[in-house]
């Protein structure tokens, strides 16, 4: 993936000019931009890839710091309520390869019987995504194909922001068609009308990968949305990204209520799942908590009330 940032560079000085961005955000790997002196140091370079489909959840996360690397998988039927996750985390590159990175959209992670994969072709508008697993409890193989889409009718949102002295690029795909295959253990999942979406981080951060909220959306006329409830909230409606402002997000009991102030939702989100993770960071590790919740609601969509049909949440937050 060969991205030119072009007119979002300060003309004197190659820093990115901080904002947000919806279409095709370019970025050239070939300039040297402006950084503080120890910048290499707080490198981060990550990917996370979800793949939704009606009977299981997948979250794929490739890290690269300065001092570590890693991968982590998680896995959840959403039929049986089977739970499966694996995470390595390895100090320095040995076992990543270096050229994976946003600039060519590469993304590989190997250890012993343990492998991750994922790359995009900006070129023929396709993605590909494998990984395999063998281990006494979780023999797990997945290949998927993504098709990109035309970026001029499925806009990515694109932030690039301060952090400290240096800055942070963040870059987020739309609902992307996913098609192939899934085997866990004793049951196969075809990948047929299934759903990818991918979050890269590139810059200068203290985290390996920051934490992420995201919700996926159906209704009845197989439209879908994608959100996600960032300081300004970002939709996806038939490839079209918009940014709302931020959502209210009330508390009850562990149900959560989403809305927003211009009353263009009002969302329920009901706990399936929830679960401790180790963090990396560029130093040290902490925890945090990974809660999966089913929803319900209402969207507003061309001025029209759009009951839910099905819906997915992933909320993260430090212990």
């Amino acid at each position: 993936m060969r991205e030119y940032l072009g007119s979002i560079l300060h003309p004197s000085t190659l820093e990115p000019l901080f904002g947000s961005y919806f279409g095709p955000v370019h970025i050239d790997n070939s300039k040297e931009y402006n950084s503080g002196l120890f910048s290499r140091l707080r490198s981060v370079d990550s990917v996370l890839v979800d793949i939704l489909s009606e009977n299981v959840f997948l979250e794929l996360r490739i890290f690269r710091t300065q001092f570590r690397a890693g991968a982590s998988l998680l896995l959840w039927d959403r039929k049986t309520g089977n739970l499966q996750d694996l995470q390595i985390h390895e100090r320095g590159n040995s076992s990543f390869l270096k050229q994976g990175s946003f600039k060519d959209g590469y993304w590989s992670f190997t250890k012993s019987d343990k492998r991750f994969n994922f790359r995009l072709d900006e070129t023929i508008r396709q993605g590909y995504t494998h990984s395999a697993i063998w281990e006494k409890d979780l023999n797990f193989q997945l290949d998927a194909l993504v098709h990109t889409g035309d970026k001029m009718k499925n806009q990515w949102f694109t932030k690039i922001h301060p952090s400290g002295k240096d800055w942070l690029f963040l870059h987020h795909s739309p609902i992307l068609n996913a098609e192939g295959q899934l085997a866990w253990n004793d049951v196969s999942f075809p990948l047929q009308d299934d759903i990818l979406a991918y979050t890269v981080n590139k810059g200068f951060g203290t985290d390996a990968f920051p934490l992420e909220n995201r919700i996926y959306l159906q209704f009845a006329n197989k439209k879908r949305i994608h959100l996600y409830p960032e300081e300004k909230t970002v939709l996806w409606q038939s490839g079209e990204a918009q940014s709302l402002d931020s959502l209210s997000i009330q508390k009850q009991g562990k149900t959560r209520l989403l809305s927003d102030p211009s009353s263009k939702l009002e969302l329920v989100l009901e706990p399936e799942l929830e679960a401790s993770f180790t963090r990396p960071k560029t130093f040290g590790t902490e925890r945090f908590i990974k809660t999966l919740y089913s929803v319900s609601g209402w969207v507003k969509l061309k001025n029209k009330k759009e009951k839910v049909k099905s819906g997915f949440a992933i909320l993260e937050d430090l212990e």
